[in-house]
């Protein structure tokens, strides 16, 4: 780290660490800088590189780190400071337009962290930052363990209310469960609530007489079948008004196309076999 961060004192704690503000010694930027709370437990020092080496991949929509350090004593790393703050104050005071392009610029953000092979495990509102120039960063990915957790069972992912329901009865931080976390997180913004766990998003909203395409697409996101759920590909079909019947006609003719093609190699391989 080529600079020093002066002036630190307290900003707030976060699911797994403490977050200080500060100003970087060298251009004077107000900065934060993040501290793992549980520093001593090995777990929790292993989620938290794979948080650094996340946001180190510098996605577009991610938070972008300035420096880090895994080896300290106490593992931190620095982060920018946006005077937005979270998108969760928001919540229920957007306007149809700003829903609009909040949505799509977070279905971005999420579709390129999936095209990465990787999950964020603890999308909502409080981990969405608001750019002095009007855009959206997302922080904490696996803030709280999300993929570590298929290893250390004793840090769960996820913030209840947000979290897929598949994630408390053992499933794994997928994919699909950071859809079912972009659909609750939309379901807050649009209504000012904040979702309950084990509440049935998908049903909420079903006979809402506005914004109905946004409804929508809470309601499939937030399906309690993880296979029923759409990709975030999907959802930036949806929101550009392709029909969810559609994408599903196009998602079954994909399967039955995969399914033949297993059974022919199947019956080729057979009958290779019985020629010998």
């Amino acid at each position: 780290m080529n600079f020093q961060v002066l002036n630190l004192h307290m900003f707030r704690s976060g699911g797994n660490g403490d977050l200080y503000i500060g100003q970087r010694s060298d251009t004077g930027e107000t900065v934060i800088v993040k501290f793992l709370r549980e520093f001593h437990l090995p777990h929790s020092r292993k989620a938290f590189a794979r948080e650094i080496r996340v946001l180190g991949r510098r996605l577009s929509g991610i938070v972008p780190l300035l420096a880090w350090d895994t080896a300290a004593a106490r593992p931190f790393y620095v982060m920018p400071y946006f005077k937005g703050g979270s998108l969760s104050k928001y919540a229920g005071r957007l306007t149809a337009t700003q829903l609009r392009a909040a949505a799509a610029e977070l279905a971005h953000i999420l579709a390129n962290v999936h095209a990465v092979n990787d999950v964020h495990g603890d999308f909502k509102p409080d981990n969405i930052l608001l750019t002095g120039q009007g855009h959206l960063q997302v922080a904490d990915p696996l803030g709280n363990g999300s993929l570590v957790t298929i290893l250390f069972s004793q840090n769960r992912g996820g913030t209840p209310g947000y979290m897929a329901p598949e994630i408390p009865t053992g499933s794994s931080v997928s994919a699909s469960a950071d859809v079912y976390s972009y659909g609750a997180t939309l379901y807050h913004l649009f209504t000012g609530r904040v979702p309950r766990h084990g509440q049935r998003l998908d049903q909420e909203l079903a006979a809402s007489p506005t914004e109905r395409d946004i409804c929508e697409v809470i309601s499939v996101c937030c399906h309690p079948d993880p296979k029923a759920r759409p990709t975030m590909q999907d959802v930036l079909r949806l929101l550009n008004h392709t029909p969810w019947s559609d994408i599903l006609n196009e998602r079954k003719q994909r399967d039955n196309f995969a399914m033949a093609v297993a059974v022919l190699a199947l019956g080729i391989l057979f009958g290779a076999a019985m020629r010998r």
